[in-house]
């Protein structure tokens, strides 16, 4: 049986959720969520465990250490850091799966398909984060002033 692997796009809110939190929260939250969603994901899925768990703990320290040269508060450091972490996340996902799994097959669509994600994922990053800055956002008072 052989695992086909690069052949579909991804959005990967989970990433933004926690680079969300990295900005919101600080690196507890976000550490405890990565390790939580990836523990979850484990646990639901038919893959190796604790690979998930693993890679999402990974992207949670490229997003810890990537702020630091990148502004997460901006729109514009939320899409070049979020870009970045999701090729690395790719690239990482698929080094992983082809030591686990040896009869992987790698699409040639793999690169285009990172690609897609990447961008699709990073440019949609400041739209979660102003979404979510909505959501718990306090009421404001109304007739005051």
């Amino acid at each position: 049986m052989q695992a086909v692997a690069g052949s579909q796009l991804d959005f990967d809110l989970l990433t933004i959720a926690i680079a969300y939190l990295l900005v919101k929260y600080g690196k507890g939250a976000s550490s405890v969520y990565a390790f939580g969603q990836g523990f979850f994901m484990d646990v639901i899925s038919g893959g190796p465990q604790g690979l998930s768990a693993l890679l999402y703990l990974v992207v949670f320290l490229c997003l810890h250490f990537g702020s630091r040269f990148f502004e997460l508060q901006h729109p514009k450091g939320q899409i070049l850091l979020v870009a970045l972490v999701i090729g690395l996340k790719e690239i990482l996902l698929m080094g992983m799966l082809e030591l686990f799994l040896p009869r992987l097959v790698l699409m040639s669509s793999f690169p285009v398909m990172t690609l897609g994600s990447m961008v699709v994922t990073a440019l949609s990053a400041p739209l979660v984060f102003g979404f979510c800055d909505h959501l718990i956002a306090p009421p404001e008072e109304k007739g005051a002033g």
